[in-house]
């Protein structure tokens, strides 16, 4: 039994014999330092925890899958901004079929983060290592151990799509939105993401206007990136896909590329680093809860 299989079992030990706010109070301060106020949530921290653990929208979990969200992004018009797809998600790493795939994709999981597996040469892939890091995904029941209880009803599955661009050369603009108004852009760059487990980033934020926001403190390996950032030539059509996308949602994180001067879409989170934004400044996780209404 590994760590996280035993870690989730003492937040559900916690949870029973305290509550899920305790339990989610002792995550915050063990993992990342972080208290939190869910009695009377008043910082992004606070409240994004609580809409996760009491109001959250009976739609998280589709848009959360990976897969499922596909069909919610081309339901409101925006199909053409989907990755194509290269193989239907199955329930069984034994029905993937490599045959079918090209030489270069990507597969994934639609229940988790971080279960990305890269194929650039298949003629050349470790099929059976492939098959081994797959199973792993489909082992793990995502959501105990982060307390984010809206990932457990998604059905673990695996899908490939086209693969895009390397992971340390293509831009993550992550649009943090709240009650239905995108308001500010975290950027990634510089990412790295080795053995799956520790990903190293740079973040740099943005407000909806492209100027930059001096609020991003190191958490690990997650370190304050340029504030010199170019804005994307399609910032403007990002903010529309957002703003749509995250309508009748208290809070969402939409996650958008810039590929040739068109936008793709990456995915949709509801609570991003477990709902604790170790990585945002006391003063701006502060002033971003006072915009957030819950």
């Amino acid at each position: 039994m590994n760590f996280k299989t035993l870690y989730g079992k003492l937040l559900s030990l916690i949870t029973f014999i305290a509550g899920v706010d305790t339990a989610k109070k002792f995550d915050a301060r063990f993992r990342f330092h972080r208290k939190l106020n869910l009695k009377h949530p008043s910082t992004l921290a606070d409240k994004v925890s609580y809409i996760e653990l009491h109001d959250q929208s009976p739609l998280a979990p589709m848009c959360t899958d990976k897969f499922a969200v596909r069909d919610y992004i081309a339901a409101r018009g925006y199909g053409d901004i989907l990755i194509p797809l290269l193989m239907e998600a199955v329930d069984s790493v034994d029905k993937v079929d490599f045959s079918i795939l090209p030489e270069t994709f990507i597969l994934k999981a639609t229940h988790g983060c971080r279960m990305n597996y890269v194929v650039k040469h298949k003629s050349q892939m470790d099929e059976k290592q492939c098959r081994k890091v797959m199973r792993q995904w489909m082992r793990t029941k995502y959501g105990t151990y982060s307390m984010e209880p809206h990932y457990l009803s998604i059905p673990p599955r695996i899908y490939a799509e086209k693969f895009i661009d390397d992971m340390t050369g293509l831009i993550d603009y992550k649009i943090h939105c709240m009650n239905g108004n995108p308001e500010f852009v975290m950027v990634c760059t510089e990412r790295s993401d080795k053995d799956g487990e520790s990903m190293s980033v740079k973040f740099s934020l943005f407000d909806m206007e492209w100027k930059p926001i001096d609020a991003i403190v190191r958490y690990k390996n997650e370190q304050k990136g340029p504030m010199d950032i170019p804005k994307p030539k399609t910032l403007e059509r990002m903010i529309q896909i957002a703003r749509d996308l995250s309508k009748g949602f208290k809070f969402v994180r939409v996650d958008l590329y810039e590929v040739n001067e068109r936008v793709l879409f990456g995915e949709m989170t509801f609570s991003p680093a477990v709902c604790v934004f170790p990585y945002f400044s006391d003063e701006f996780n502060a002033r971003m809860g006072e915009k957030l209404l819950i």
